[in-house]
């Protein structure tokens, strides 16, 4: 089993901020419930396979991400 890194209180509150982000694009109807449910489950799938780096990467840069490649 891998060692898991620990996730710091920055990550944990970009982290609620990026999930806040994808809630708020789907209420406002720039997401559709595929597309969040797939963003969603990519960082998921990312932190299942102790990627810890691009889960990370997601949490600071996922309002650029979802703006540059969901939203028209």
């Amino acid at each position: 089993m891998k060692d898991k890194p620990v996730l710091t209180n920055k990550n944990h509150a970009d982290m609620d901020d990026f999930l806040g982000e994808v809630l708020e694009r789907h209420k406002a109807g720039d997401l559709d419930k595929g597309q969040a449910v797939g963003i969603l489950a990519h960082v998921m799938a990312a932190l299942a396979q102790d990627n810890y780096s691009e889960a990370i990467e997601w949490f600071e840069q996922g309002r650029k991400f979802i703006q540059q490649d969901y939203i028209k």
